[in-house]
């Protein structure tokens, strides 16, 4: 029988940003932070007088009664993500708009922006690119990473890397990341939720 040395391990991480469109929407949106806030649907008609509104003063100045609540929403849109303090409420991805409005009328409901998105999904992977080049990309908010061979890795199991990936993450996007690195990508993805 062979004996597995360190230098034969693999750590694999799985890289999986935190309620990633939310957050993008809430370093747009800071005044709604600590809110639960819905992210779903096309424009609305809601969206486009907001943006008449206040379209000449900074986002983050927009008060945060001026923002569409799910309260009285029809339609058939779907949620895409949704704030910790909404998910409080049960409402989640994949859920549909009116039954959220049920759920949590009060949560603010702000309309999905993908180029803001990929924007932040290429920031992010560039940065992890630049300490482990090993990539695998899985989604807009989701990486596998192949940390084997990078120095050090093996002295703790790849903490020391991970925290530096976190770190590189925010440092690059203002968000943070959950990351979980064992030696295959299944028990990375469960470590890292």
């Amino acid at each position: 029988m062979t004996k597995v040395t360190q230098a034969h391990l693999r750590r694999i991480a799985h890289l999986d940003m935190d309620a990633f469109y939310a957050s993008v929407e809430l370093l747009r949106y800071p005044q709604l932070k600590g809110l639960p806030v819905v992210i779903g649907g096309g424009r609305r008609p809601d969206d486009e007088a907001l943006i008449a509104q206040y379209g000449d003063r900074p986002l983050h100045k927009i008060p945060v009664d001026a923002f569409p609540r799910l309260a009285g929403y029809t339609g058939r849109g779907v949620i895409t993500t949704a704030t910790y303090a909404a998910r409080d409420h049960g409402v989640h991805s994949g859920m549909g708009l009116m039954k959220a409005a049920k759920l949590c009328p009060q949560a603010v409901l702000l309309p999905v922006d993908f180029d803001e998105y990929r924007k932040y999904s290429r920031l992010f992977k560039a940065a992890v690119r630049e300490i482990a080049p090993c990539v695998e990309d899985r989604g807009i908010d989701e990486i596998y990473v192949d940390l084997s061979e990078l120095p050090g890795v093996h002295d703790d199991a790849g903490r020391a890397i991970g925290l530096r990936l976190k770190q590189a993450v925010k440092d690059a996007t203002g968000l943070t990341c959950s990351i979980g690195i064992t030696p295959n990508k299944l028990l990375s993805k469960l470590c890292s939720e």
